[in-house]
């Protein structure tokens, strides 16, 4: 679960194992010979790794290579090209339209657009020009003045270049059927703190100085201030040290507050941050007081900074307008960790790092601009970010590019289009099928919970029956209709345009008002699903009710059947149910788990944070994540043997919410067996395996947990896929 201070919201998505492969089993009884014959060693038994026996042909195939334009290969990202492809087919045909609606108008604007940028610079044409305007705009800002480096922050908010703080909108964790101000750390260009201070990132951060100095030689080190690459990592290793740990991001129900825009500086040394955090500094430095005179230069520089975004303007005006018997402060802000702000104004204002802000400015600039300038600059920041960081070989078509920047910026324009194509009503219907029949095996699950108190057990009913499911598509579209552009404009042109668009109808227009409870957070084209924890949805996009997640025939599953398994159960029907309940039923339970994983459980029937659980109830679930913490959770690098371990303490929900998407499938897979067959061990065992070997590609050997495995794989003690069963994390 993550903040993610842009999309505004806070979201669990479903995220695919590394070695996520779409594979090609054989039929049993013979796939171990053609397995030795063709690769020379035997094949994993299911009993010993089940993931290596359903994989390892595939994993195995010299042919089975990954793309050069993708940093991952397998089932998720196959199907995310192909999502890709197909709007590439749309935009071509709108493109190629004599007459075009309004809304076609606005993605052809973007998709000529970007596809002329991209022949521009085969011809050799390309220009810093708007990389040099906006260094003279930070040249004004940066000369001392608090308020002006405050008007500085708020043009970079508006054109979403990063600095080191954040204003958005989003629901309440209080309450969350309105949208409030949120303030919130943010400004580092690494993916993490740790990147700055682990030893295992020192080569990367070497990497980085290298990078800055190549910007730098691009775009003209006599632009930027003298030692640029040096200066820039000095402020972000400053910024760095005074945010949190991954980890510890995710315990965001210990550091947040809510307050007032004009009681933030003067509250500042009571805002809520999290205890844990402050292990990581140095003993003489945990205890911060900032004093008076702080806090009234504090309160000057946000004032000013609030008034360049225009917010008091917004939250009055909302605040009227959508609430006008409201008796609360219009001027409602949440602060999340209160020990970044007590810190991260005297790195601000102190004169010593006064040019290494302002570097550090530049920078940011360059990477927002950097895809609008030339060919040289455009493929430094990917040789860095996507190359080095990310292991992308090279850069994607340009074409594909250009999709991306179109779904980027109209994301649910080209939705409209892509469904119209792509996605079947009768498909909606069939999966939100399955999510009720999930969501009610996962009620009897609690109803019949021997270690939740009553209590507990009944909220968790409540919470479970107002659990809104969104699939396929959205209800309402997002209207682009403010949004004004035209394929006479430059990229470049566009770009800004699309960005005050979004600031003010994401920004101005949101804070102070209702949620739209028919807002989503991915378009329908993304392979992907989330559960949003403040509204209680679970959201499933076109996109991944695709094979291999999701079949609607026999014939477009997406891996080869076991012919035995098949004849045995004599109902294609029901092996095909067992495929589907492996496949989008599991990211369904998934999803759903993760509204009782271990940040998830934190929120009511309702969305808001309120912790409904027990004591003893919570100290029992706290034992069920340390079992979990105990199972050896590691991946051994093929080639090299280095072995990397998982953070328990960052991963915990997703390896909840795998083991319950897992539990839930098969629990649901077995009402249809029990229906059809009755007890019939050998039918429904056959059913259970073709399940797992659906599922396994995704989400590794977590099925050792589940009891439906052993019966259906005859796993026993000695096996190397057995654990004790008291040993075995059960939750639902």
């Amino acid at each position: 679960m993550t903040w993610n201070k842009k999309t505004e919201i806070v979201t669990t998505t479903t995220t695919v194992s590394k070695a996520d492969s779409t594979v090609t089993t054989e039929n049993k009884t013979t796939t171990t010979s053609f397995y030795e014959s063709f690769f020379g060693v035997p094949r994993p038994r299911p009993q010993d790794d089940l993931y290596a026996h359903v994989n390892s042909e595939w994993l195995n195939d010299p042919s089975a290579v990954i793309p050069p334009e993708y940093s991952t290969w397998g089932a998720f990202m196959a199907l995310r090209d192909e999502s890709l492809k197909n709007q590439l087919v749309l935009l071509n045909e709108i493109a190629a339209k004599s007459e075009r609606t309004p809304e076609e108008e606005k993605l052809y604007a973007i998709w000529s657009a970007s596809l002329k940028r991209f022949e521009d610079w085969e011809n050799g044409v390309g220009s810093y020009a708007p990389i040099t305007e906006g260094l003279a705009i930070i040249g004004e800002h940066l000369d001392g003045d608090d308020i002006k480096l405050a008007a500085y922050f708020g043009l970079s908010h508006k054109l979403d270049y990063e600095y080191p703080l954040s204003f958005n909108v989003m629901a309440s964790v209080q309450d969350s059927k309105n949208e409030v101000l949120w303030l919130n750390p943010s400004g580092l260009s690494l993916p993490s703190r740790d990147y700055y201070f682990d030893d295992k990132f020192e080569e990367k951060r070497a990497w980085f100085l290298e990078h800055l100095k190549r910007v730098a030689e691009l775009v003209g080190e006599e632009k930027l201030v003298p030692g640029f690459a040096e200066a820039v990592v000095r402020f972000e290793t400053k910024l760095a040290y005074i945010q949190m740990k991954s980890h510890q991001q995710r315990e965001y129900s210990k550091y947040y507050t809510i307050t007032t825009l004009d009681d933030i500086a003067s509250g500042i040394n009571a805002l809520a941050s999290l205890d844990d955090k402050l292990a990581n500094y140095n003993e003489e430095e945990k205890e911060v007081i900032v004093e008076d005179a702080s806090r009234e230069r504090i309160a000057a520089f946000l004032d000013a900074l609030i008034t360049n975004l225009n917010v008091r303007e917004a939250l009055d005006a909302n605040y009227v307008k959508n609430y006008p018997e409201g008796t609360e402060s219009p001027y409602r802000v949440i602060v999340t960790d209160g020990d970044f702000f007590r810190r991260v104004f005297s790195i601000l204002f102190a004169d010593e790092n006064r040019d290494d802000l302002k570097a550090y400015l530049q920078y940011q600039l360059i990477l927002g601009a950097s895809k609008f300038t030339t060919r040289a600059l455009d493929e430094e920041v990917f040789d860095f970010f996507k190359r080095k960081l990310g292991g992308q070989k090279e850069q994607q078509s340009n074409e594909k590019r250009s999709v991306e920047l179109v779904n980027s910026w109209t994301g649910f324009l080209l939705g409209q289009v892509y469904v119209d194509r792509y996605f079947s009503i009768n498909d909606k219907q069939r999966v939100h099928d399955m999510i009720i029949e999930v969501a009610d095996v996962m009620a009897d699950s609690i109803k019949r919970n021997d270690w939740l108190t009553a209590p507990t057990k009944e909220a968790a009913l409540a919470k479970l029956a107002r659990f809104t499911p969104k699939i396929g598509f959205p209800d309402k579209w997002e209207s682009y209709d403010k949004l004004v552009i035209n394929p006479e404009l430059s990229l470049w042109e566009i770009n800004k345009a699309v960005k005050i668009f979004t600031y003010q109808t994401k920004f101005l227009e949101k804070v102070n008002g209702p949620v739209d409870l028919t807002r989503w957070f991915m378009s329908p084209q993304t392979v992907n699903a989330y559960f949003n924890p403040l509204q209680n949805e679970i959201v499933f996009p076109a996109a991944i009710i695709q094979p291999p997640f999701y079949a609607s025939t026999i014939d477009k599953v997406a891996f080869k059947l076991d012919d035995a398994d098949r004849a045995l159960v004599g109902d294609d029907e029901l092996v095909l149910d067992a495929v589907n309940f492996g496949g989008i039923a599991a990211v369904i339970a998934h999803e759903i788990t993760h509204g009782f994983d271990d940040q998830g459980r934190r929120f009511d029937k309702n969305g808001n944070m309120n912790d409904w659980w027990s004591e003893e109830d919570a100290a029992l679930f706290q034992a069920k994540c340390d079992l979990m913490s105990k199972q050896p959770w590691s991946f051994t690098e093929p080639g090299t043997g280095k072995v990397h371990h998982m953070n328990h303490k960052l991963t915990m929900g997703e390896n909840l919410a795998d083991l319950g998407g897992i539990s839930l499938a098969v629990q649901s897979l077995a009402r249809r067996i029990e229906k059809r067959f009755g007890n019939d061990v050998v039918k429904r065992n056959a059913l259970y395996r073709t399940l797992f070997y659906s599922w396994t590609p995704y989400r590794g050997n977590l099925a050792k947990n589940i009891q439906q495995f052993y019966e259906a794989f005859d796993v026993k003690e000695g096996d190397k896929m057995y654990i004790p069963p008291e040993d075995r994390v059960v939750m639902w």
